[in-house]
């Protein structure tokens, strides 16, 4: 697998849980390819923007 696409249409909320999960999935893909969050709120995209993850994963 080269790209790990992640749908958060119906996403609502994501929690330091989630968090963690989607960090260990970007180390995983590292290795092979990339991670790619999609259709993700701005509830969500705040939460990225703070914990930092907008730097380490693509955001679209």
């Amino acid at each position: 697998m080269t790209e790990l696409d992640f749908d958060f249409s119906n996403l609502e909320y994501i929690s330091s849980a989630g968090l963690r999960v989607l960090l260990s999935a970007q180390k995983i893909m590292n290795k092979q390819g990339s991670t790619v969050v999609k259709n993700a709120n701005d509830m969500i995209k705040d939460a990225f923007d703070v914990t930092g993850f907008s730097d380490i994963l693509k955001v679209e």
